[in-house]
């Protein structure tokens, strides 16, 4: 009975939910008895053996010990004496946040024997479901790029959607990828403005594998120390010094040589240049006292793209020919005279990481730890050619990005019951985002050449875009141990610097019908906008925000078996206020306001208890405050449409001729002078306007997490959970609707589609009034039940899983700027959404993971072997309107009369119609129904309708926001590692061999990665509203086809088998 309780509490610190808190230390608590009852007085020495750190607490009149403020990691040997008692020892490593409970029976010094028989009881309190992954977990999973992403998988409820290399994404239990908190030593690595799709504040990961410690992939803590989530927190510790000096080199390449050759039978030739290297070098500066540890990497990666011209190396080939994109990189050139350059076939990205951390135990009772990390990396990101555009590389950007960070820990023990620690950091990462050709270029659309459309120059939010952004964060905490108790009160304030300067379309933007337009000099729309005084400087967000934080926390024993916590926290946030615009107060009657003025009061509870030796229980419930980008909030201060205007023909005196040639220009500015005219003038005041609706609040989650462990019979090993979440959400609405407001809310408008959705009434091109608000409530249920087993002592371990997720939201807020917020998830009234399934939910998810370690070659030559099964679902789909259009007068029959910005997504849900349905036609504004063209039509789009869709069942409705998944995901990757004997003792030479995607090893047509529109959205059909009265069905979408209904794309890259190959060697000396 003791082994099975020994196993299950073992078992727990790899796969069961633990206490884990936004901390960087661990403690240690428990209690020494023996055969007469609680022993008073007893020593026990808690030494760190890898640094000979050692403190020791005496034993209070209960038999009780506490130890915090602890370096997470190991090993740790906990030494107990006591007068009259034989001594007793014990070998564990901690978890960050974790309390781990020893509690220890002495024997008398005259019963020696009695020593065989007394076990110490190893207990860890569990706090919400928590993987935790050691170094050697790491460096064994397969993981071709290094990547945490590859890590992370490892715990059941994460899901990735990385169908496309460098676009990787990580949702936690079906949350919003953007809303997870990635911790490395406790200072916030994440990309906090929201801008990165993996959530990273870098283009790769942005920390070596060889430097890391622990991960714990944590979701619902009971601990309030913890907020600013809604998925979970990836709280990573990263290795320190020890009193032997270590080193690593590792160099990895895995480019095409190490790479498949055919898909589908197809032969296919993939050019991919990917290499790196990782140093680290650590050890004692003064032995047992100050401590160094120094990391190092750099990669180069060159990937091909997915759509390119012939000749191109792209993984799929448009049928455009050089000499064709030459003539319309030429055309482009003598209009404007600058080089567009030509296409490109491959996009390149670099990056390098640095760390260097200092531990130094300055006495018994006082410890600091300084870390410095520094990531900077370019990637060229951008438009890319499609499978209907052809993008010249001038509309591409090169994207550099660096993030740097400092920090200070200070643990002090006050005494043997209260321990402080004093935390300060800081953050700053530099954007910068650049067209190759430079930003002094407009962009150029060519509607059709060579049947394909043409991009040229910087898209329009590369204009004008620079981004610095700085986070100073500080916290101080007392905890203080009293008999039963652990009471933890802290502040915390962290305040947010942020310089943004983002003027959208500021070179302006050309539309041509076709080449001889371009070379004739014939546009056919024009727009621009930018700052009133015309230096883009000014155009600036500079501003500031601040959270201030208070909480206390009780973590109550009741017993051996039973733990409870308590907690309150207050966060309460204040900034800086926005530039006010007159015309928006006088219109609306409130200010186009900031985030000032914002609070929140959130509450934890949390039960562990120990069930008996084979079970466990761990109930955590409370609210949680959510994680909001802060490109979010900066909108707010961006786009007040005081310092920026669109240009409005209505103003400035431009020539309506058409034609290229009437512009004149000075200098070497790229906007006509007509248009610097109109926007500069004090009466122009279109454009968007951003701001923060004054009723908003800070959104919160009320979250209740149950997990259930045991052992069954044949040792295996059950982890249950579910999680329940109801989740306030923050999304845009707008306000200039034409129709009247309710204090701040906007209301429904009058004027009905056919099938009685509302039609706004919008007039402005790129310009829109939207207000960042909240609305309840979104929610979320997730259960996961996972399996696992060991065999041949330990060295074979064998886990499964599955996962099922049900989310629903009204918007999945998928970008960054307000318009896409508004406009990419599909809705029926994008002002009133209602719940539908959310594009971050994966339905259902299996997990299976194989450890096996040999000695082929011995006992010193380990060789390892692991794989890793994934299967997921695919994400939602659904049908929609194409509703794209740029003129005004178009906007009610064609796109619901949304203006150009919010319609371009073309997301509106389609009207499923009946057979003969009367507010449905199949000829061009509905003037020729009857015939032979018109009856063929209907009979077409209601087969492909109900059959290919199979929405027959949602006929005469609205088509649901879930018609249907995109395939499914399948994975399978291996790792062989083999350690071999280095060329001095205590030396260790390692080669590593990593392949992802097995399946399409074994069997080109397996593995295949098929995957649709991130959001979801389908456009199926042309909306066109005739007379207000009917839908003109007559027209697909634009260039839609009834043969590829879904869209689907092929991820080449992803499809193909890939391997790398690593050669490490590790080197240790002892002092």
């Amino acid at each position: 009975m003791i082994r099975n309780f020994l196993k299950l509490s073992l078992l727990s610190i790899f796969i069961s939910p633990l206490l884990i808190s936004q901390e960087l230390t661990s403690d240690i608590s428990g209690s020494v008895s023996s055969s007469d009852g609680s022993v008073s007085g007893a020593q026990v020495e808690i030494t760190y053996e890898p640094t000979n750190t050692t403190i020791t607490r005496t034993t209070d009149s209960s038999g009780r010990y506490f130890a915090g403020g602890l370096r997470p990691g190991g090993p740790y040997k906990i030494t107990v004496t006591a007068a009259g008692l034989l001594s007793q020892n014990e070998t564990t490593s901690l978890v960050v946040g974790d309390t781990k409970r020893l509690s220890f029976n002495l024997a008398s010094a005259d019963s020696v024997d009695e020593l065989v028989v007394t076990g110490s009881r190893i207990t860890v309190d569990r706090d919400g479901f928590t993987t935790v992954i050691d170094s050697e977990t790491i460096e064994t999973t397969p993981s071709v790029t290094r990547d945490l992403k590859d890590i992370l998988r490892l715990n059941p409820l994460v899901t990735l959607d990385d169908e496309e290399d460098g676009e990787e994404s990580i949702s936690i239990g079906g949350a919003h990828p953007r809303t997870n908190d990635i911790r490395v030593d406790g200072v916030s690595f994440n990309d906090d403005f929201g801008l990165n799709d993996n959530g990273y504040p870098s283009q790769r990961s942005p920390i070596n594998f060889g430097s890391i410690e622990q991960i714990a992939v944590k979701v619902a803590p009971a601990s309030v120390e913890y907020a600013q989530f809604r998925g979970g927190v990836i709280d990573i510790i990263t290795k320190g010094g020890t009193n032997e000096f270590t080193g690593d080199f590792a160099y990895f390449d895995r480019g095409d040589s190490l790479m498949g050759d055919k898909l589908e039978g197809e032969d296919v030739d993939i050019t991919k240049e990917d290499t790196a290297y990782e140093l680290a070098f650590g050890g004692p500066v003064i032995k047992d006292k100050l401590f160094f540890y120094v990391t190092y990497s750099e990669a180069e990666i060159s990937n091909p793209l997915r759509y390119g011209i012939q000749g191109s190396g792209a993984e799929n080939l448009l049928d455009v020919t050089p000499d064709q994109a030459e003539q319309v990189r030429s055309a482009v050139q003598t209009l404007i005279g600058i080089d567009p350059f030509g296409p490109t076939g491959a996009t390149e990205s670099s990056q390098e990481n640095t760390s260097v951390r200092l531990d130094w135990s300055i006495s018994d009772k006082h410890r600091l730890t300084f870390n410095h990390k520094d990531v900077f990396g370019t990637d060229l990101r951008g438009s890319s050619s499609d499978r209907n555009t052809v993008a010249l590389y001038s509309a591409r950007y090169i994207k550099s990005e660096e993030t740097t960070t400092n920090s200070f820990h200070l643990v002090s023990d006050i005494s043997d019951n209260l321990i402080s620690e004093v935390y300060f950091s800081t953050k700053e990462t530099m954007t910068d985002q650049i067209s190759p050709a430079g930003q002094n270029m407009p962009n150029i659309t060519i509607d059709e050449a060579f049947g394909y459309e043409f991009v040229a120059g910087p898209d329009i939010f590369r204009m004008a875009n620079d981004l610095d952004t700085e986070t100073t964060f500080f916290k101080a905490k007392l905890t203080y141990y009293q008999n039963d108790h652990k009471v933890t009160a802290g502040f915390e304030n962290s305040v947010y610097d942020t310089y943004n300067v983002f003027i959208v379309d500021e070179d302006g933007s050309y539309e041509f019908d076709d080449l001889a337009a371009v070379q004739s000099g014939s546009f056919s729309s024009y727009s621009a906008a930018g700052t009133k005084t015309g230096n883009v400087a000014d155009g600036a967000a500079d501003f500031q925000y601040e959270l201030q934080s208070m909480y206390i926390m009780d973590e109550y024993s009741m017993s051996d078996t039973v733990t409870l916590t308590f907690g309150l926290r207050h966060d309460e946030y204040s900034g800086d206020d926005t530039p006010t615009n007159t015309s928006f107060l006088n219109t609306y009657g409130f200010k186009n306001g900031g985030i000032k003025g914002t609070d929140l009061t959130t509450y934890r509870f949390g039960a562990d208890i120990i069930l008996d030796d084979l079970s466990d229980l761990n109930v955590t419930y409370g609210t949680y405050s959510a994680k909001l980008p802060n490109v979010w909030i900066s909108n707010a201060y961006t786009n007040t449409g005081t310092l920026t205007a669109n240009y409005d023909s209505d103003f400035g005196n431009c020539p309506s001729t058409g034609q290229f040639s009437d512009f004149s220009f000075t200098g070497s500015n790229t906007k006509p002078d007509c248009v610097i005219a109109s926007i500069s003038d004090p009466a122009n005041v279109s454009g968007k306007v951003d701001f923060i609706a004054p009723s908003f609040e800070w959104p919160k989650s009320t979250i209740l997490n149950v997990t259930y462990n045991r052992v069954l019979p044949y040792d295996i090993d059950m982890t249950l959970t579910y999680l329940k979440s109801k989740e306030e959400e923050a999304l845009y609405r707008i306000v200039d609707t034409g129709y009247p407001l309710i204090g701040d809310e906007p209301t429904v408008p009058t004027e009905k589609a056919p099938d009685g959705r509302p039609i706004y009434n919008q007039t402005q091109v790129r310009g829109y009034h939207a207000g960042l608000y909240n609305v309840c409530c979104g929610d979320r249920e997730v259960f996961s039940a996972s399996l696992s087993k060991g065999f041949r002592d330990g060295d074979t371990f064998i886990t499964f899983a599955y996962t099922a997720q049900d989310h629903n939201n009204r918007s999945d807020m998928t970008s960054s700027t307000s318009n896409s917020n508004f406009g990419k998830t599909g809705a029926i009234d994008f002002n009133n959404r209602i719940k539908n399934r959310s594009t971050y939910e994966t339905e259902h998810s299996f997990l299976a993971t194989l450890t096996s370690k040999h000695y082929f070659f011995g006992s010193n030559a380990p060789t390892t072997f692991s794989l890793v099964y994934a299967r997921e679902s695919g994400n939602v789909k659904y049908p929609t309107f194409d509703t794209y259009t740029s003129f005004p007068g178009d906007y009610k029959s064609k796109a619901f009369g949304y203006e150009f910005n919010l319609n371009d997504d073309s997301s509106s849900l389609l009207y499923i119609p009946t057979a003969n349905d009367p507010i449905v036609c199949y000829s061009y504004k509905c003037r020729d129904e009857g015939s032979a063209d018109a009856l063929a039509r209907e009979q077409a789009v209601l087969d492909f309708l109900y059959n290919v869709w199979g929405l027959e069942g949602s006929a005469g409705q609205i088509a649901p926001r879930d018609a249907g998944n995109f395939p499914w995901q399948t994975s399978l990757d291996l790792n062989i590692v083999q350690e071999l004997p280095g060329l001095r003792e205590n030396d260790t030479f390692v080669i590593t061999f990593a392949l992802e995607n097995l399946l399409n090893f074994i069997d080109d047509d397996k593995g295949i990665i098929n995957y649709g529109y991130y959001s979801g959205r389908v456009p199926v059909l042309d909306l066109r509203i005739v007379e207000g009265e009917r839908y003109d069905y007559s027209r697909n979408a634009f260039r839609y086809s009834f043969d590829d209904p879904f869209n689907i794309d092929r991820s080449t890259t992803q499809s193909l088998w890939r391997a790398s190959l690593g050669i490490q060697y590790l080197s240790l000396i002892h002092i």
